[in-house]
């Protein structure tokens, strides 16, 4: 027998007696298994990140265990939260319930219960009022501001948890990057939203448009 046809035997050998041992039931492991947490969005926001996959003891074929290990074609376990500000953890018997039924040909053992904790907040809005920073503005020597300041949007709505919305001022104010000013001045300006990326504002930029006048000596 030579080289070539010994290694094509023994591959052969191998793949028998993977398939045989993978056909054999019996066999434990903890996988994890991907799920999609359903909830009112236009009520409520997560303030902690939502798991997306959980850990779960199965045991089964070595057929089974390798698909629901590799998500071969497995679909997310759905899980709704009908009362998020009362409900702060995935209930471990409804999970078990939920997986039994689609893995019909695995025995769920137990899911573990470590990522399985969140917080959600009620989702507020909250009017903001822009204003320019006027006694900020850098104007050139003798120039002064010679009308209203006009600020387009006037307001901007910021949404988001309620403990985040309500610590915002109920005014921002706009500062002109200009230097020197001795023009008239009209572009956008940048609104000094906070850096919370819960937080979704109307808009990130208003226009902001005002005349400037020389002082006469």
């Amino acid at each position: 027998m030579n080289f070539k046809t010994l290694v094509l035997c023994f591959i052969a050998a191998s793949v028998y007696w993977l398939l045989n041992a993978l056909n054999k039931s019996g066999y434990t492991t903890r996988i994890n298994y991907p799920i999609d947490i359903r909830y009112n969005d236009s009520l409520y926001i997560p303030v902690s990140p939502l798991p997306k996959t959980i850990k779960v003891s199965v045991s089964s074929t070595g057929w089974n265990l390798l698909k629901d290990n590799f998500f071969f074609n497995v679909s997310p376990l759905e899980y709704e939260i009908l009362n998020p500000e009362l409900q702060n953890h995935l209930d471990t018997a409804v999970l078990t319930e939920k997986l039994t039924q689609k893995l019909r040909n695995t025995k769920v053992n137990f899911v573990n219960t470590d990522t399985l904790v969140f917080n959600f907040e009620k989702k507020i809005r909250k009017t903001i009022v822009l204003k320019v920073d006027s006694i900020a503005v850098d104007l050139e020597k003798n120039f002064v501001i010679a009308s209203l300041i006009n600020v387009t949007p006037a307001e901007i709505v910021i949404e988001g948890p309620a403990s985040a919305v309500n610590d915002l001022k109920d005014t921002f104010y706009l500062k002109v990057p200009a230097r020197n000013l001795a023009i008239n001045y009209d572009d956008k300006i940048r609104v000094p939203l906070p850096r919370n990326p819960m937080l979704k504002a109307s808009a990130e930029k208003a226009a902001v448009s005002f005349e400037v006048a020389e002082l006469l000596k």
